[in-house]
């Protein structure tokens, strides 16, 4: 699979953003790729799953992440985050209250994908 690539799910596109397992310059390499799609959206239509599963938590990780997530937020229809916990879980709520936009967390990318299905 890409870091980031657009999928078609129960007839809704979405647009899957793979940072799972990354360190800092590999995050900032796949959110700069992943804006260039996103922002491409018309205004309030993007579906969007980003996997965070054991990604290198640090303040670097979390400017990026909390900068890739507002500058999007024009674009997001809804957003489903999978492997938020812990620490990631913490940057998850930061960056839902600094975006104003609900991002909802999930144990799997199926349960993410059916939730998205249906915005």
């Amino acid at each position: 699979m890409k870091p980031v690539e657009t999928i078609v799910h129960k007839g809704k596109s979405i647009v899957i953003v793979d940072i799972s397992g990354c360190n800092p310059d590999e995050v900032a390499q796949t959110v700069h790729e992943a804006s260039k799609k996103i922002s491409g959206l018309p205004p309030k239509s993007g579906l969007i799953l980003t996997d965070v599963t054991s990604t290198v938590y640090n303040q670097a990780t979390s400017n990026i992440i909390k900068d890739f997530s507002s500058k999007n937020t024009p674009y997001v229809k809804a957003s489903a985050v999978v492997g938020a916990d812990g620490l990631r879980e913490v940057l998850l709520k930061t960056v839902a209250m600094v975006t104003k936009r609900e991002i909802k967390p999930f144990s799997t990318r199926a349960e993410a994908m059916d939730w998205l299905a249906t915005k």
